[in-house]
C-alpha cells in the first residue's frame, strides 16, 4: 500500500530538481524526491535500492565509457 501525496515547489526548485534529475539519471522526479527521502530517513541503513544504483549509472558511465578505461581493463576480456 501506498500514499500518494501534492508537493508545491518554487519554479526555481522545479527547474533545479528537473535538471538535477535528468543529469544524475533518474528515471523522473518522483524517484529522485524517493530517493532523496529514503536516504534522509534511512541514513546508515543499507536500503539504498535500484533507484541509487540507476542514479549512479549514468554519472558513472561518463568515465567508464572510454578508451583509457577500455584499456585498462582489457586483461580481463575473454579472448576468442
Amino acid at each position: 500500500m501506498s500514499t500518494q501525496i501534492s508537493l508545491n515547489l518554487s519554479n526555481k526548485m522545479f527547474e533545479a530538481a528537473k535538471k538535477y534529475t535528468e543529469t544524475k539519471g533518474f528515471e523522473n522526479l518522483q524517484h529522485l524526491i524517493r530517493e532523496t527521502l529514503r536516504q534522509k530517513l534511512f541514513e546508515g541503513e543499507n536500503v539504498g535500492g535500484i533507484y541509487t544504483s540507476k542514479a549512479s549509472e549514468k554519472s558513472l558511465s561518463k568515465n567508464w565509457s572510454s578508451k583509457k578505461e577500455d584499456k585498462a581493463w582489457q586483461h580481463f576480456q575473454k579472448k576468442t
